[in-house]
C-alpha cells in the first residue's frame, strides 16, 4: 500500500450488527479518512448454554447478578449499545462478507481459519469487533495489524466491567485504549488513548456514556497514524500493565449501590 492508495479495512465482528458507538467510530473513520471497508468476517461459532449452565452462572456471579440484571431492566446505556446493521454504514454494503468458524485455542483463545487468514492478507488493517482474544498468525496478516479497544487504561485498569472500577474507586478520570494487538493480554501497542473527566458522573452508566462517546473518533486517528511512515506505536511494558480486575463482589457492589443511589437522586 502506498499513501496514495486508500486503506483496505476488514472488521471482524460476531454477528451482522454493531453496537452504535462501534458503528459511529467505524462511520467515523470511512468520512474522515481515505479508508474503505473492503472485507468483513463474521464469526460463525454458537456458543448455547443450558438452563443448568445459566443458573450456575448466576451462582457463580453471586450478588452482581442482580446488579447486572437491574442495568438490563433500566435500560443502561441502551443509546450506546442498540445494535446498527454493519450494511448502513457508508461502503460497508460493498463489502466482501465471509463467514468464519474460528478454532479455539488453550481452551479460551481464538485462531481464524487459513482462509480467512488469506482473506486478511489482502488488506491493510482490521478492527476487532467480537470473536474474543485472537492468536496466531491473524494478528500479522493485515499490513498495519489488528486494532482492538479497550475502554480503561491499560497501565491504570483493565479487566471488567468497563468503567466500573474506576467509578467505585473515586478517580477522576477513566481511559480509553485503542491497541494494535498481540499475543499479550492487553499488551498490544497502543496507537491511540484518551483520558475522559468522570469526577462527576453521577452514575456508573454516566460514566460508560462518556466512554463511549471519547471512544468515536480514535479509528479514524488510529488510521491517520499508522498512515504516516514515522509513526512508531509502544507497547507498555509488562511491569507497567495494570492489575486485572474482574466481576466485582462483596464490597465493591455495596459501594456501587450507595454510590448509583446517591449519584441518581442528586443527578
Amino acid at each position: 500500500m502506498t499513501e496514495a492508495e486508500p486503506a483496505q479495512v476488514c472488521l471482524l465482528l460476531d454477528g451482522e450488527t454493531l453496537s452504535a458507538w462501534a458503528a459511529a467510530a467505524t462511520q467515523r473513520m470511512v468520512a474522515e479518512t481515505d479508508a474503505e471497508i473492503s472485507l468483513v468476517v463474521e464469526n460463525t461459532a454458537t456458543s448455547e448454554r443450558s438452563p443448568l449452565d445459566a443458573l450456575r452462572r448466576v451462582v457463580e456471579l453471586r450478588e452482581w447478578a442482580v446488579v447486572a440484571a437491574a442495568g438490563e431492566v433500566f435500560g443502561r446505556d441502551s443509546v450506546h449499545l442498540q445494535p446498527v446493521p454493519v450494511r448502513s454504514i457508508d461502503g460497508a454494503e460493498d463489502a466482501d462478507w465471509v463467514s468464519c468458524e474460528p478454532r479455539t485455542v488453550d481452551g479460551w483463545k481464538v485462531a481464524l481459519t487459513d482462509r480467512v487468514v488469506d482473506r486478511l492478507a489482502e488488506t491493510d488493517v482490521a478492527v476487532l469487533f467480537g470473536f474474543g482474544f485472537l492468536v496466531g498468525d491473524t494478528l500479522d496478516a493485515p499490513e498495519m495489524g489488528v486494532l482492538s479497544f479497550h475502554h480503561g487504561d491499560v497501565r491504570e485498569y483493565r479487566g471488567k466491567p468497563m468503567g466500573f472500577w474506576e467509578y467505585v474507586h473515586g478517580r477522576e478520570t477513566a481511559g480509553v485504549t485503542l491497541q494494535r494487538i498481540n499475543e499479550t493480554l492487553d499488551g498490544g501497542e497502543v496507537v491511540v488513548s484518551k483520558h475522559v473527566d468522570i469526577a462527576d458522573a453521577p452514575t456508573w452508566g454516566a460514566v460508560q456514556r462518556r466512554l463511549f462517546d471519547a471512544s468515536e473518533d480514535m479509528l479514524a486517528e488510529a488510521v491517520r497514524r499508522l498512515r504516516r511512515p514515522d509513526f512508531e506505536p509502544e507497547a507498555p511494558p509488562a511491569d507497567e500493565l495494570a492489575d486485572l480486575y474482574t466481576t466485582p463482589r462483596g464490597r465493591p457492589v455495596l459501594t456501587y449501590l450507595w454510590k448509583t443511589a446517591r449519584g441518581t437522586l442528586l443527578g
